[in-house]
């Protein structure tokens, strides 16, 4: 009696311990999931997407576990869509073992989107080769795969074969194949290779387009009965910014880096023609007797009545 509680005992305790993702799988299943693989897009490594949709009989929300090579770290998004709405970001818990990482979060919509940078582009010379695996965690109602070609690359080839090719408004080519039903514990393994010359980014070949119509109700584009005040205020400072290095330079015509003075016209020396004449013509002429100096046209000295020697 003992024994078989023991027994009932490790046995619930081993269901209750069971991997979340293996408890999951025997409910969860995708109704359409297309796998993404840009290789060297806007990094030099393969950029891998999940695009999943879950079955309408689920019921939200759910916890998903999805697992993606252990060797690229966290994923680079993980979230989910409202129906004809835009994603919003999940929270998750990454949990690695071996070869493996599992992303585990919570599914409020029914549509579902993980992407993460895979490094192991295998290069030898200008060929280049990645092998992708999908681990096969859950049941797939239509599996599909899309390839985008790298800018620059040639003899793009694929195993097995992916017979589709499309391109898109930016002119990239696409590689794609319905894969179809895919049951859960079943891997689908694909091959790609390609030659490239160069290391460049597809990302940086693209054209930048606005991602809508530019109108006036455009998100930061001001409308001309706005941008008018702003205009007046702007020429306004630009008068005044004239005017003060107008005045500075003009006033900077001086000597020495001074304002200029104005120069007062020299002063003009008034002469005495007739006495500078006098002086000029006696200015050696003295009396002999009592030595007062003469001026022009005496005979006799002014002062003591000497006739003077000329």
């Amino acid at each position: 009696m003992k024994k078989s509680k023991l027994l009932l005992f490790f046995t619930l305790l081993a269901l209750l311990t069971l991997p979340p993702l293996a408890r999951a799988q025997e409910s969860l299943r995708f109704e359409t999931m297309q796998i993404d693989l840009w290789p060297e897009y806007d990094q030099p490594a393969m950029l891998v997407i999940y695009r999943a949709r879950l079955t309408a009989d689920i019921q939200l929300p759910v916890e998903v576990g999805i697992r993606i090579p252990a060797a690229v770290g966290d994923p680079n998004a993980v979230a989910v869509r409202q129906d004809g709405g835009q994603l919003f970001n999940a929270e998750y818990t990454r949990v690695a073992e071996g070869d493996w990482a599992t992303i585990f979060f919570s599914a409020r919509f029914r549509e579902i989107q993980i992407e993460y940078y895979d490094p192991l582009i295998e290069r030898q010379g200008d060929t280049r080769q990645y092998q992708f695996v999908w681990p096969g965690d859950y049941p797939i109602d239509n599996l599909r795969i899309l390839v985008q070609q790298p800018t620059g690359a040639e003899n793009v080839t694929t195993f097995p074969r992916l017979s589709s090719i499309t391109q898109d408004a930016f002119g990239l080519s696409y590689y794609g194949g319905e894969i179809g039903s895919v049951t859960a514990g079943e891997t689908f393994n694909l091959t790609i290779t390609y030659d490239k010359q160069t290391d460049d980014l597809t990302v940086n070949f693209l054209p930048i387009d606005s991602s809508e119509p530019v109108s006036v109700e455009t998100a930061g584009r001001l409308s001309l009965t706005e941008m008018l005040p702003w205009g007046v205020g702007i020429l306004g400072v630009l008068v005044i910014l004239i005017g003060v290095a107008w005045y500075w330079l003009t006033g900077r015509k001086g000597q020495g880096g001074r304002p200029a003075r104005r120069r007062r016209p020299p002063r003009r020396k008034v002469m005495e023609p007739e006495l500078h004449e006098m002086e000029d013509d006696a200015r050696s002429v003295f009396c002999h007797q009592c030595g007062k100096r003469a001026l022009s046209g005496d005979k006799f000295c002014r002062a003591c009545g000497t006739k003077l020697r000329l």
